[in-house]
């Protein structure tokens, strides 16, 4: 759903997300000889002068409060105001829109918060020729691996053009989609775990389940879309991404249906498992019930004789017997545990 503020056409739009993260910009330019960072200011009259040729820039932008910095980068690069309220939109559509001049993507990351529960956030690319621009809403590094393989040179990315960077930031989000799911599915297996432990202790099974399913359904969210629009990166002609990158590409769409594929598997555990706890609290209930119907059962025999000799007759021998106190202790002890036995013999318990 758009957000409040950016859902009419205007000349400025705001970021409207749950993330109070001031807008930092930091500059990467690589070629096969030079690799240097620069901190970029935000209120800077252009970004392009700091473009250095014959390399690649990369403009990552982390927090979307600086609206008016992130809507002036935006159209300094070419591109449209409606691009700007798509990439300060949190909770856009995925999307992969291929132009003529760049490749422009809408997609969400997640990863586990600080209490343990799963969240989205907001990732928007923006691919040219030689300057890649990255947004995110939280400061969270979303791409150390990247920088990994900037220092390392992995794959030779280094003299690579900029679809080669472009792979690599799209498996560190995919990464994080995998690490998610796994971690879900971890999570349901230990729970199912404990649902057929009869003696593991059962608080709260049903709010972890809960809490997994929640996590499922923003995973399931955010990649099923993906996968559609995927198929553009490599369907069209040949462009920023080269045809020697097509199998990086292939190998980047067989990690989306991996976690396509775990998705689905914990959905099918989902299902098993609210099937189980449910059943699981039948059963506990259905013993609750048994173990109350046993004591019941127990004291029908006891009940009928204290209600025997409680009735108001005058004349009834025991009454006046010296040892009919005892007697009456002896009738109740043996109805009970001839009851027992009777109920143990045909194994109702």
């Amino acid at each position: 759903m758009l957000s409040q503020n950016n859902r009419y056409f205007a000349d400025h739009y705001h970021y409207s997300g749950e993330f109070n993260v001031p807008t930092t910009i930091l500059l990467t330019r690589y070629n096969g000889q030079l690799l240097e960072h620069a901190n970029i200011p935000n209120h800077i009259p252009s970004f392009k002068k700091y473009i250095k040729e014959g390399c690649i820039n990369w403009f990552r932008v982390k927090g979307m409060k600086d609206a008016e910095a992130i809507t002036r980068m935006v159209r300094e690069f070419g591109l449209l105001n409606l691009d700007t309220r798509d990439i300060l939109t949190p909770n856009h559509i995925v999307k992969v829109d291929i132009r003529e001049d760049c490749i422009f993507t809408v997609m969400n990351s997640c990863a586990f918060n600080a209490r343990g529960r799963v969240y989205s956030e907001h990732v928007c690319l923006i691919v040219k020729t030689n300057v890649i621009i990255s947004f995110n809403e939280s400061d969270r590094e979303l791409f150390p691996n990247v920088e990994h393989g900037l220092r390392e040179n992995i794959m030779d990315i280094r003299h690579q053009k900029s679809g080669m960077l472009f792979a690599f930031l799209l498996n560190a989000i995919l990464g994080d989609f995998i690490d998610t799911a796994t971690k879900v599915e971890r999570m349901l297996e230990r729970i199912e775990d404990v649902l057929l432990n009869p003696y593991a202790s059962q608080n709260n099974v049903g709010i972890k389940i809960q809490k997994c399913r929640k996590a499922y359904l923003i995973i399931r969210k955010n990649t099923q879309p993906l996968t559609d629009e995927y198929e553009k990166l490599i369907g069209g002609k040949e462009g920023i991404i080269d045809e020697s990158l097509f199998p990086v590409f292939n190998e980047l769409s067989d990690q989306l249906q991996y976690i396509l594929q775990t998705a689905r598997n914990s959905n099918d555990m989902l299902s098993s498992l609210v099937d189980l706890y449910v059943s699981k609290n039948d059963l506990n209930a259905n013993m609750v019930m048994k173990r109350l119907t046993v004591l019941a059962t127990l004291f029908i025999p006891i009940t009928f004789l204290v209600g025997l000799w409680g009735m108001n007759f005058e004349y009834m021998p025991e009454l006046r017997w010296k040892y009919g106190y005892l007697f009456a202790w002896g009738c109740i002890l043996l109805s009970l545990g001839l009851t027992w036995w009777l109920m143990r013999k045909k194994k109702w318990f």
